[in-house]
């Protein structure tokens, strides 16, 4: 085979790897504020104790998440990165659920909740996704009267005023058609050192319809139960629907493949003919 014959193959395989690919995803930092709450009062704990108001209560590294990456990807299926400085695990607390609101019209109303598992021994529900009707725990019915500093609330950038932050799927049973990956690994940042992995994948495009039927929803990550941390995100596109056609330039270069492939075919033929002859 040629040189120029691997040069031209080659330069379509690198067409192949410049075309766009079928994900969206969007880095986002956590601004979302939280109030704090220790019994069913707000104290002065946030950063020393000068406000009870913060992006995280305590002030101390232990809960803080400070940003998710957010992407969509065919097919029917969304991905969310937190990086965060909570192991999952520290004096009682561990990873909160998540909550959808998929209806841009009530963004602080939660239709849906994303189990991960952490909570299923302390009293929540298995990995996978739930339709909510009171059937969770806020960080205030959580974590009230324990003694222990927890945000009972976060502020809505829907209005700038606290909401009870739901933060554990109590009961129900989990949704049919999705599939829900969870995983925990190191996020090569050594000051947010954990990165919690989420994935909810619908079987086709009915599933994914019944539940992301409007153009934007909305998702509260508590980080822990006690919510002394949350990330509030917003105006997210829900994943695409449909698996796209093949762009004209991978069809374009496919067929040029193909073609590059039968003229070397023909070229090396002769060459085995005359071997075998000479032989």
């Amino acid at each position: 085979m040629r040189i120029g014959h691997l040069c031209r193959i080659a330069g379509l395989c690198g067409l192949f790897a410049a075309l766009p690919g079928a994900a969206n995803a969007t880095l986002i930092s956590d601004t979302t504020k939280n109030v704090s709450y220790w019994g069913s009062s707000p104290y002065n704990w946030y950063a020393g104790g000068t406000s009870s108001v913060g992006d995280v209560v305590e002030g101390g590294p232990d809960f803080d998440t400070n940003r998710v990456n957010v992407s969509t990807t065919t097919p029917y299926t969304l991905k969310l990165g937190f990086y965060t400085q909570f192991s999952g695990s520290d004096l009682g607390a561990h990873y909160a659920d998540i909550f959808l609101a998929t209806d841009p019209a009530h963004p602080d109303i939660f239709n849906y909740g994303l189990a991960l598992g952490f909570q299923s021994p302390y009293g929540g529900v298995t990995k996978g996704l739930y339709a909510l009707s009171g059937n969770y725990q806020t960080s205030i019915d959580r974590w009230k009267n324990t003694g222990y500093i927890y945000g009972g609330q976060y502020i809505s950038p829907n209005d700038n005023l606290g909401h009870d932050a739901p933060t554990v799927i109590t009961s129900g049973s989990a949704l049919s058609g999705w599939t829900i990956g969870v995983t925990q690994s190191a996020s090569g940042d050594p000051t947010y050192p954990y990165l919690l992995s989420v994935s909810l994948t619908a079987m086709n495009k009915n599933v994914l319809d019944s539940v992301f039927s409007h153009p934007s929803f909305a998702f509260l990550w508590g980080t822990g139960d006690c919510n002394n941390d949350s990330v509030y995100v917003s105006n997210i596109t829900p994943p695409p629907d449909e698996v796209p056609e093949p762009p004209s330039g991978i069809i374009l270069a496919g067929g040029l493949l193909g073609f590059a492939f039968v003229t070397l075919r023909k070229r090396a033929t002769p060459m085995r003919v005359r071997a075998a002859r000479r032989a």
